[in-house]
């Protein structure tokens, strides 16, 4: 398991449980995967509907480690 907010690795889902991580929350519509005890005390709380939600000082400016990169395109040229 790796903490979506910071990238944090735990090989147990029982030490998981046993640590308080949360398995998924959202920012907006957008759902994110696991978050450690830490993470999730800074930047978590949870919203009006019961789910687990970013915290407003916090929504869209947080980098996720869940996410897939941006794919770059190279293109070259030649000339001749």
């Amino acid at each position: 398991m790796r903490c979506a907010i910071c990238g944090f690795e735990l090989d147990s889902v029982d030490e998981a449980v046993e640590q308080g991580w949360i398995p998924e929350f959202y920012e907006g519509e957008t759902e994110h995967g696991f978050a450690c005890p830490g993470c999730s005390k800074v930047f978590l709380e949870c919203g009006e509907d019961g789910e687990i939600e970013v915290k407003e000082e916090y929504r869209g400016k947080i980098t996720y480690r869940d996410e897939k990169p941006k794919e770059n395109w190279v293109m070259g040229v030649i000339v001749r």
